[in-house]
């Protein structure tokens, strides 16, 4: 397979998985693949990350297994890539309310955003939006918490 200069299309199963990567999978069975490793140590939170280019996502990964999986480039779900769409389209698309919103505000170079953060519970999914598109798509299991 050609892979160089390529990303894996990321397929969504919400509450379940993104491409291959299985949520509460031990994270050994997927480091053969090329990738980075880097430990965290927020304030109020504490995991290690896995950066996988091929796939273009990020692991967040506890206790030795995948908590959950950020994307920031490809996410599809249904045949529709999530990431850059319209938010309003995303939630006519797929007939969603969301359950809670926020807001963060990100240091971006010299300059600060302001991300909108909605939380859909039962999807497992948060979506991350500036600029009324889609820009992150952070999925786990809240099911499981």
């Amino acid at each position: 397979m050609e892979t160089k200069g390529k990303h894996i299309k990321n397929e969504l199963v919400p509450n379940k998985s993104v491409g291959i990567f299985m949520l509460h999978d031990e994270i050994s069975k997927y480091c053969e693949l090329p990738h980075t490793k880097e430990h965290r140590n927020e304030k109020y939170y504490e995991c290690d990350d896995y950066d996988f280019p091929l796939y273009d996502l990020t692991i967040w990964v506890e206790n030795e297994r995948i908590r959950s999986i950020c994307c920031e480039t490809s996410c599809y779900w249904k045949g529709k890539n999530l990431l850059r769409m319209n938010f309003k389209k995303f939630l006519e698309t797929y007939g969603l309310q969301y359950d809670e919103k926020d807001e963060i505000i990100l240091e971006i170079g010299k300059g600060y955003q302001t991300h909108k953060v909605y939380d859909f519970d039962e999807l497992g999914l948060q979506i991350w939006v500036w600029r009324n598109l889609i820009r992150t798509v952070i999925v786990s299991n809240y099911q499981d918490e």
